[in-house]
Parts: structure tokens; sequence; C-alpha cells
């Protein structure tokens, strides 16, 4: 091969390689832009109207409620600007952004936690529909433990791109479920046995996957991998809590 024809060459792959790396980083504001929808249309009457997942917020817990919202959306809202932030080559700002999704990660296992332990406990009428409170709580703490883990492992790899990036979505999936189960059409799939809750959000993860793909045309490994990682932690959130010692211990903090 010639010289002039080599160099023909490495100029396609390079640019290739530039358009696949540009739609991936295009997913992610995609894939970030429709969970920020999502808790929209799913809080609207949150935003709106000041009212909770079975009518009012629960009155012992009203500030606690609220800011445990206002968190969790200030993360969706966090997870789609340094998205963009990617796509426009500004790394460096979303390096230094990213101490706040830390910070504000932290603050999101700890609310979370406590919210679904005090609304459990005070309001557990509301989670009837969702195989009662004990059960409730062994999925929202699954998510918090999750969501922590996820976030733990994207900040360790925050140079590794290909791992950092997918790990961040899958987190962000954790904790998306409220969202769409509280959105139109979508809430009677959330009440569904056996998954509940945790069915909207792994249907939308393996379209996330399918997007992926179809827009990169190269399955990504790290997001497969976080995402069946998702599945099975899924999954045992609803064996845990069918189990009698779970029972027990859920018994003690809701009573």
């Amino acid at each position: 091969m010639s010289a002039p024809s080599a160099t023909a060459t490495q100029s396609r792959t390079q640019g290739a390689a530039a358009r696949t790396l540009q739609s991936e980083r295009l997913f992610y504001v995609i894939a970030a832009s429709l969970m920020l929808v999502a808790t929209l249309v799913g809080f609207r009457e949150f935003f709106v109207h000041g009212k909770g997942f079975a009518g009012d917020i629960t009155r012992q817990i009203v500030p606690l409620v609220v800011l445990h919202g206002l968190v969790m959306f200030s993360w969706v809202i966090l997870f789609l600007v340094q998205s963009l932030l990617i796509l426009n080559g500004n790394r460096q700002l979303h390096m230094r952004i990213g101490v706040v999704g830390v910070v504000l990660a932290g603050t999101m296992v700890v609310l979370g936690s406590i919210t679904a332990v005090l609304s459990g406990r005070h309001n557990p009428d509301a989670y009837q529909v969702l195989g009662g409170n004990r059960f409730f709580l062994a999925i929202a703490l699954g998510e918090m433990l999750c969501f922590g883990t996820l976030v733990g492992i994207a900040v360790s790899y925050r140079r590794r791109a290909e791992i950092h990036r997918p790990m961040m979505l899958v987190a962000s999936l954790m904790v998306i479920s409220a969202s769409l189960g509280r959105c139109p059409y979508i809430g009677e799939f959330s009440i569904k046995q056996p998954l509940y809750v945790m069915g909207p959000p792994m249907a939308l993860g393996a379209l996330f996957l399918v997007l992926q793909w179809a827009m990169t045309r190269v399955l990504n490994r790290w997001y497969a991998l976080g995402y069946l990682a998702f599945v099975i932690a899924a999954c045992l959130f609803i064996v845990v809590g069918h189990s009698s010692w779970w029972n027990q211990i859920a018994a003690a903090l809701v009573g």
C-alpha cells in the first residue's frame, strides 16, 4: 500500500472513530433529556400542586419530602448539564462540576434512605399497591445502596470515560423509578407483580441499550454489564423484600 493510500485509510478510520464518539456523547444527552422529561411529567402533581404519591405529602415529614424531591430533581438536571458539557467538548468544567455531583449523590443516599423509612412508617397505606410498606422499603433502600455504589465506581473511574459515563447512567436509572411510576400509562406497569416499580426503569434501561447501539453501531460492554447488574440487583430487591428475615428488620423500621 502506498503512503498516500495508507494516510487516506488512517484518516477515514480516525474520522469514523470521531463520529462514533460524538454519537455516543449525543446518546447520553438524549438519555438524560428523556429522564428529565420523565421526572417533570411524573412529578407534575408535586411541582404544580404539592401532591405526593397517594395524594397529599406525608404531613409528618413534608419539609424532608420536599427537600428530597428537589435534590433528586437536581441530580437529573446535573446529569443533563454534564452530558451537554462533554458533547460540547468542555471537559474541564465537567470535571469541576463533578465535585458538586459527588456531594449531591451522597446527600441523595442519606435523604432518600431517611425519607423512605419515615414515609413508610407514617403513611403505610400509600404503599399497599406496591406490596406494602415493608416490601417498598426493601426496594427503596436497595436503590439507594446501588445508586451510591454505582456513583462510587463512576467517580473512581472518572478518567476512563468508557466506564464513567455508563456507570453514571445506570446509577441514574436506579433512582428514576419514582418518576416513571407516576407517568401516565406507565403507572399501571409500575404496580404489577412481581417487578412493581422496578419494571419501568428496567424497560427504559433496555431501550437505552438498543438506542446506544443504533446510534453508534457498537455494543457498549460497560453499559451492558452495568445494566445486567441493575437487573440482577432489582431481582434481589424483590427476593429480599419477600423474605421473612427482611420482614422482621422492616417491622422495626416502619412497623
